[in-house]
């Protein structure tokens, strides 16, 4: 259901006064994504608005080259030039300089060529069409892809990369490789679109034909076909991103009319379009934020990512901050940032740039693989006798501990400073992490003792199924934190996080004790969901928790229509309905007397599992078993935070529980 990044993407746009940005620097940041299957696929999109508006045709074809041109001037195209980019056994990168006096009838031309070629035996593809945009894309790895294009020679003012082809479908080189692109726009996609068969059924209500059958391609014409119906750039990437409905005001009419152009499933897209006046980079992110996407910033650029290492490889001092369940960015080369994916309070409340290199050091990690890692620390453990090991110039290696058993290490502390990549921590019994940096997904995976602290941030799904141990994080942490979390007799996890959560704390929560102090923030530390199926546990929240924001509750709209039963059956009073009509469920549940009760714990509860909470003190038994932990939790980041259990909590359990 959960697991780390599967695709890579990266997306980078100058501010109006920075220099171009090189894709030497483009290609090592998408290189930092690598892992089993990596070279199935990878590609680049540059937009470069100095190349004068010539339009430029980019086409795979399998058969002589010459016959294109008789296509295109069939269809009211004037080639100027042409450049065989490379040829692959039967199959010509082709590309075109061409003559328009109308870009509606480019537009439909494109399409019928497509349509035309992919009928006929697949015979070619044109992948890239734009007066700014030229796709580079093929089988390899992404460096592999840039010496056949010579990528790390270009520059421009907007990138996309992207590794890994598109798992949804049948993987034939070279057309499924990303980047995808319609006219001057280009995305790169990770994850899986669900809605993909009613998102082309909207496509093709429209004169779509002609798509190579993935589910990335559909993003790139759906959002040119919201462009053209008249959307603005903010409303049609709104549309594409399908926010939830319990949160967001959505026009009714709009909302049917447009609902197979909205995307589901798991899914992080980056998109660059060009729109003739502007180049605008835009990130969106899933609502349940199933796919990691990381948004950065610094003095000359934007940017977008999978992983936080990637952004750190062509800027280690940027600002980096995650982008919300739902939600999406937008930047421009001329306006600047039009939407952060958060506010600016949430956004500071992310930690500073890691440190990458400490005074002293046992290795230094910048030219080793992920997979070396485990068995170096191993090495300096047995050879040289030591119980504590420092890393330097951490970035983004992955499974770091996971090995450490079978390697015959236990009772060691590792220090690790820089960027941490997914699952670090994984399996953990004894062994001691000490990161002075941030983690990225799945960190402490089913851990069953020793400890893990965090100086900065921990990203997504962090601490699932935590058995036993202690795992403590002084910034902030992602989405999906202490999901499944369990205990079994006297071994109790406890997981700290200093400062704030996203959705679905405490998923599915069976065992542990979580605390969130967000003191960070001056509003609630958590998201939405909190809680959501607890069947053991606690949670404890610094502060006054929304009661909407407890557990996966039924829409405003259901309980409304709920109470109007109850009313019309004589269960509860013309006075009692109208004071429950704008509570939430869950204070509408505290609220509901006899049969009244039964009938709405039936109709959603026992569907559900939604916990309770109170927001008061700690109990004394409480504050007796929190006390050594903040106390041991103040000694590790150097400042005292017992004093924050004297004040109030929102306390949630699961429904039942004592």
């Amino acid at each position: 259901m959960i697991h780390p990044s599967g695709c890579g993407v990266l997306g980078v746009l100058r501010k109006k006064n920075a220099p171009k940005i090189k894709g030497e620097a483009v290609v090592r940041g998408i290189e930092r994504v690598r892992y089993r299957g990596s070279d199935r696929g990878a590609g680049f999109a540059v937009f470069d608005k100095s190349s004068n508006n010539k339009y430029v045709v980019k086409v795979f074809f399998e058969r002589d080259p010459s016959q294109l041109e008789s296509i295109f001037t069939s269809h009211g195209i004037e080639v100027k030039s042409r450049e065989i980019e490379y040829m692959d056994g039967d199959v010509c990168d082709c590309k075109y300089e061409i003559t328009i006096s109308d870009l509606t009838q480019l537009r439909k031309a494109f399409r019928n060529i497509n349509e035309i070629m992919w009928k006929q035996g697949r015979m070619g593809r044109i992948y890239s069409i734009g007066s700014s945009l030229k796709v580079y894309k093929g089988v390899g790895y992404p460096r592999d892809v840039a010496i056949t294009y010579k990528v790390e020679e270009l520059e421009g003012d907007l990138w996309l990369a992207h590794t890994r082809q598109p798992t949804n479908s049948p993987g034939h080189y070279p057309y499924w490789s990303h980047p995808f692109s319609s006219f001057n726009i280009a995305i790169v996609h990770n994850g899986d679109v669900s809605s993909f068969g009613a998102n082309l059924e909207f496509l093709m209500e429209r004169g779509w034909e002609g798509m190579v059958g993935t589910d990335s391609e559909v993003i790139a014409f759906l959002f040119e076909e919201l462009l053209s119906e008249g959307f603005s750039i903010e409303e049609a990437t709104r549309i594409l991103v399908n926010p939830s409905r319990r949160f967001s005001v959505i026009n009714k009419e709009l909302d049917y009319y447009y609902r197979n152009a909205r995307l589901d499933g798991p899914f992080t897209a980056v998109i660059g379009y060009d729109s003739g006046d502007d180049l605008y980079l835009i990130a969106l992110a899933d609502r349940s934020k199933f796919r990691p996407a990381i948004i950065g910033e610094d003095e000359s650029y934007y940017y977008v990512a999978s992983e936080e290492n990637e952004i750190r490889e062509i800027s280690p001092k940027a600002k980096v901050w995650t982008l919300k369940p739902g939600s999406y960015f937008i930047a421009s080369l001329n306006k600047g940032v039009i939407e952060y994916g958060r506010d600016e309070e949430e956004r500071s409340s992310f930690s500073p740039p890691p440190i990458f290199i400490p005074e002293k050091y046992d290795i230094d990690a910048k030219n080793v693989n992920y997979n070396e890692l485990n068995r170096l620390i191993a090495s300096v453990v047995k050879n040289d006798g030591k119980k504590e090991v420092t890393v330097a110039n951490v970035m983004g290696h992955r499974f770091i501990g996971i090995s450490f058993k079978r390697l015959g290490i236990n009772g060691v502390r590792v220090n690790l400073y820089g960027v941490v990549g997914n699952s670090m921590a994984n399996l953990n019994e004894d062994n001691e992490f000490y990161v002075y940096g941030n983690v990225a997904d799945d960190c402490c995976d089913t851990m069953h003792g020793g400890k893990v602290v965090i100086y900065g941030d921990a990203r997504d799904v962090l601490a699932q199924t935590l058995q036993n141990g202690k795992v403590f994080v002084k910034g902030n942490a992602g989405n999906r934190v202490g999901i499944q979390m369990r205990e079994y007799k006297d071994r109790r996890p406890y997981l700290v996080i200093g400062g704030m959560v996203d959705d679905y704390l405490g998923e599915y929560m069976a065992g542990g004790v979580i605390v969130v102090l967000g003191t960070n923030v001056r509003r609630e530390p958590v998201g939405n969901f909190v809680g959501t199926g607890m069947v053991g546990g606690r949670i404890y929240i610094r502060g006054k928790v929304s009661p909407s924001k407890i557990g996966l509750q039924p829409p405003k709209v259901e309980v409304v229509r709920l109470l109007k039963a109850l009313l019309l059956e004589n269960l509860i009073s013309e006075e009692e309905f109208e004071s429950l009509r704008e509570r939430e469920y869950i204070e509408v549940m505290d609220l509901l007397k006899g049969k009244a009760k039964e009938y709405a714990k039936r109709l959603f509860e026992e569907k559900v599992g939604i916990p309770v909470f109170e927001h008061r003190e700690l109990s004394e038994a409480e504050y007796k078993e929190l006390l050594p932990v903040l106390q041991e939790f103040s000694k590790d980041m150097g400042s005292d935070y017992t004093e924050i259990l004297k004040e109030k909590f929102t306390v949630v359990k699961a429904r039942g529980s004592k």
